[in-house]
């Protein structure tokens, strides 16, 4: 962990500094990272939701796509864990114990299950996984090499688990340690003894966060993309070598630190794609370089549309109409054009933007909500503008008169960047229908 030592400590101080958050900061920080920490967590161990499905499911209970119905389930329930987590690290004055453990075991898994297991000759069986109950039955893992890697043995769990949380308190009082490297060794001894049928490496990461919040700092996410440097990790903790385990949970908790010092500051904490920034980068990097600019013109507008404009306008108007029930009446209108459009709005979008540019250079979307059905003091509506200004050299996505995204007519809207600008559309319709339902 030398070479993130010093990054976090600094950037531990300058988040202390800014303790306490304002109450607004603070559930966007919580909403990403609760968010990040569970898909990431349970995709770690196979579940195939993606985040935006997580965010569907954990947000607004609903289900999209072809997916399990024990996936859906154990997302829900990994939540409800990290509440109780959180909460158990919230009580500074008691020190986790092996039932608390158990009952994460038990939140996360939630009911019993079947699953595929083999006999000591080789023969396929299966075993009940019970939430919450210590192993009955040897677990292994088989390595890169094709060696079998033998936890510990059943009989030896609930005296080793004892063991581990005694080391626990004992070096938390003595207080000469760094709480990362605390944390990883926790997290590898706890891995070593595997004490569950299941959810072991999702409750290992629990624990890791349980200890950082109790010590006041963010929770880490450990991302799916570097999974395999984190199992690395783990193997190299196997042979002794805890510093490369307490380096990579130290990188993580760097990014989560600078994550909660820009919501402290009022900062957005949308981060674009890492991947999808990556591969932009690199496409440009490879690009034959042409230091004129690309001026406006029907052909490079249409190209726009079809490479990124139409991506984000189908999720505008897929996301706006979520809020569509609440309110008797919805309606989206287009100036120039001053057409109101339902279903067909693409197609008056592209004939918008395929028309002479100069004539269409700047397309205005006005997004109405008029007459809450729900329970509120007084009648209330929203609107709220959505602009696209094409000017000769760039062109620019606005929210409300805002700028949000601008660029030369080079570079298309990332997909991410698009995801996050339709969020903020979502927000200040969600923002206004919050305060008006409850008269602030």
């Amino acid at each position: 962990m030398n070479k993130n030592f010093d990054s976090i400590e600094t950037l531990k101080g300058e988040w202390d500094s800014l303790q306490p958050l304002a109450p607004e900061h603070e559930r966007r920080l919580w909403q990403k990272l609760r968010l990040e920490w569970n898909y990431h967590s349970n995709h770690i161990e196979g579940n195939t939701l993606t985040y935006g499905e997580t965010v569907l499911l954990i947000l607004h209970g609903q289900t999209h796509g072809n997916h399990t119905l024990r996936e859906y389930e154990e997302m829900k329930a990994h939540d409800v864990g990290i509440e109780h987590l959180r909460n158990l690290a919230a009580d500074k004055a008691r020190l986790i114990t092996p039932a608390d453990i158990r009952d994460l075991n038990r939140i996360i898994l939630k009911e019993s299950f079947w699953k595929p297991t083999q006999t000591p000759d080789g023969q396929p069986s299966r075993a009940q996984v019970i939430p919450g109950d210590y192993k009955t039955l040897p677990n292994s893992v088989v390595t890169a090499t094709g060696e079998l890697f033998e936890y510990a043995p059943p009989m030896e769990v609930p005296a080793r688990m004892q063991a581990l949380v005694d080391w626990l308190g004992e070096v938390l009082a003595d207080k000469q340690e760094h709480i990362l490297r605390i944390a990883a060794k926790f997290h590898h001894d706890f891995v070593l003894i595997h004490p569950f049928d299941d959810g072991n490496g999702r409750v290992a990461r629990m624990l890791v966060n349980y200890l950082l919040l109790r010590d006041g700092y963010p929770p880490i996410i450990v991302p799916t993309e570097r999974k395999k440097d984190y199992l690395t990790a783990l193997r190299l903790a196997d042979a002794g070598d805890m510093a490369v385990l307490a380096d990579f949970l130290g990188s993580c908790l760097i990014r989560s630190l600078q994550l909660g010092i820009k919501a402290a500051k009022g900062e957005s904490v949308e981060e674009p794609g890492d991947l999808e920034k990556e591969i932009a980068l690199f496409l440009k990097s490879q690009s034959i370089r042409n230091d004129q600019p690309v001026a406006r013109s029907s052909e490079v507008v249409y190209s726009l549309y079809e490479s990124s404009f139409k991506y984000l306008l189908s999720r505008l108007l897929e996301k706006t109409l979520v809020f569509g029930h609440l309110f008797a009446k919805y309606t989206v209108a287009t100036e120039p054009s001053g057409i109101e459009f339902g279903k067909d709005a693409l197609q008056v979008i592209e004939y918008c933007l395929t028309k002479d540019s100069d004539i269409c250079s700047y397309i205005l979307l006005h997004f109405e909500f008029d007459g809450y059905l729900g329970q509120a003091p007084k009648p209330f509506g929203v609107q709220v503008f959505v602009a696209l200004d094409m000017k000769e050299l760039e062109y620019t996505w606005k929210i409300d008169g805002i700028p949000v995204i601008s660029k030369p007519y080079t570079e298309p809207v990332l997909n991410e960047e698009a995801d996050q600008f339709v969020e903020q559309v979502q927000r200040v319709v969600f923002e206004v229908i919050k305060t008006q339902s409850v008269g602030e």
